[in-house]
């Protein structure tokens, strides 16, 4: 993602953060609403920048609420910007993030210090369990396993990394005991290491009823499977594929390198 929308996100979640101390759904989209409103004046004040915040989340999301999730993985999580939008839309069901970068795993677990919902654990996934070698990128969102390729032609600001050493472990192996209650939702943002986190995790996968994926349509990272081959390996485990929840655009040409696809689990 760019660095300005992990920026942006950030702030959000910063907000999301605070309003999840308050427990009622309804009161806490309200408060929401507010702060984003106030927002928008202040910034229109400032740089005179007219900003809308369009819709009703209740309305554009009804189609995630109905699944009324009881557990949600969120892998690959950074500084919690999902869960943190996960947390508003489902505020009692158990969320289990991973976040491999020691001082970003320690800003995650700071935002959701006092949400006994959720559980956070300090490792990459992948098709084994080992030590690896980690790419962490000044936009700590683009941080990867893998090198970069093309990442570089359409991000300037995130483009300097520096090697650091990170436990990998397999998703299967990790939450063999853990109980997963459904609905279940999973998310994978990895930056290119999807294959290998799916290969680790097929049996945690396949009891899933919604995977949302990060797929990719130019390799932005050296190695990476694109969306033809996340989408053979997720149908073969039973998944249909639904739809894009979100896409990345580039800031250079505007053409759409990443989507966040939506596969649901076919009903037997």
């Amino acid at each position: 993602m760019s660095n300005t929308n992990i920026e942006f996100d950030s702030f959000i979640s910063t907000l999301i953060v605070f309003v999840n101390n308050i427990s009622l759904w309804q009161i806490r989209v309200h408060i929401l609403e507010n702060m984003f409103k106030v927002l928008g004046r202040i910034v229109y004040k400032l740089f005179k920048i007219e900003i809308r915040f369009k819709g009703n989340w209740q309305k554009d999301y009804k189609w995630l609420l109905d699944y009324k999730f009881k557990t949600i993985l969120d892998i690959g999580a950074n500084e919690g910007q999902f869960a943190s939008k996960m947390r508003l839309f489902f505020p009692q069901t158990k969320i289990l993030s991973f976040e491999p970068i020691p001082s970003v795993y320690q800003i995650l677990t700071n935002n959701f210090n006092n949400d006994v919902n959720f559980k956070a654990y300090p490792y990459g996934l992948g098709n084994e369990n080992a030590e690896s070698e980690f790419f962490e990128n000044e936009s700590s969102a683009s941080s990867s396993l893998l090198k970069m390729k093309d990442h570089t032609k359409h991000f300037d600001n995130a483009t300097q990394t520096k090697p650091i050493t990170i436990t990998i472990k397999r998703l299967d192996e990790i939450l063999a005991n853990e109980p997963l209650t459904k609905p279940m939702m999973v998310k994978i943002d990895v930056q290119g290491f999807e294959d290998k986190v799916i290969a680790g995790g097929k049996e945690i996968l396949m009891k899933a009823d919604l995977i949302l994926c990060e797929v990719s349509f130019v390799q932005l990272y050296e190695g990476q499977k694109l969306f033809d081959n996340i989408y053979e390996t997720l149908t073969s485990l039973g998944f249909s594929y639904a739809g894009n929840y979100e896409q990345l655009h580039s800031p250079a040409n505007n053409a759409v390198l990443q989507a966040d696809a939506i596969f649901i689990k076919k009903q037997s």
